[in-house]
């Protein structure tokens, strides 16, 4: 069972959060952490009191394992599409400013990324990989998804919720990739009905993109 009041009070903060942290002048890997440890605590906490009734997440290794090939999988395919999307891009527009676009959307990342004090990087890299997977589960699948099923069609709420979802990371290059990650992420959590696989597959693949990254 779904709490609504919930959802609506994590969806209103987390806007709200955005919104303050647009609008602050984030000069550094440090203070970006800050907001998105801030994001991602109350997404965890908002989204669980929403979908605490709902026994939706459930410590299974078969499914945390089809979570990690799902994973490993949704890598390969997002890579692949990103390469495509940046090539396709390319002879649009003029190559200066795709590249333009891709650094402006790896800014974040790259922000975090250049954390010199030790401590604080391997924070940064928990909440890129653990922190993400888990606060986006909880609120897009488990929350948003399963609200959006009650009202349409499976197929319908899938997509809408995937598009939600791709629309709130404000990527171009990256959209569609995005897109369609969040809708194999919709159908493996409807499919096993156990976040477990759903936070695994999104740990793995933030993980993967991170080391890829690093190395």
């Amino acid at each position: 069972m779904l709490d609504r009041r919930w959802l609506a009070a994590v969806a209103a903060g987390w806007f709200l959060l955005g919104l303050v942290r647009a609008g602050a002048a984030v000069e550094s890997g440090e203070e970006l952490l800050v907001w998105m440890l801030l994001q991602q605590l109350w997404l965890i906490v908002g989204s669980w009191l929403a979908v605490r009734q709902a026994s939706i997440l459930r410590w299974d290794t078969r499914d945390i394992a089809q979570g990690a090939l799902v994973g490993v999988g949704l890598f390969a395919a997002t890579s692949v599409l990103n390469l495509v999307t940046i090539v396709g891009l390319s002879l649009l527009f003029p190559e200066a400013r795709v590249q333009q676009w891709l650094l402006n959307e790896r800014s974040g990342i790259d922000m975090l990324l250049g954390i010199e004090n030790a401590a604080k990087f391997c924070l940064a890299a928990a909440a890129i990989t653990l922190g993400a997977s888990v606060s986006e589960e909880l609120f897009f699948r488990g929350a948003i998804l399963t609200a959006l099923c009650q009202v349409m069609p499976v197929k319908w709420a899938v997509f809408l919720g995937a598009l939600v979802f791709a629309c709130v990371h404000f990527y171009l290059i990256q959209f569609i990739p995005v897109l369609l990650s969040g809708i194999a992420l919709g159908y493996l959590y409807l499919k096993r009905k156990n976040l477990s696989a759903s936070i695994t597959a999104h740990l793995v693949v933030n993980a993967l993109a991170l080391a890829a990254q690093v190395l």
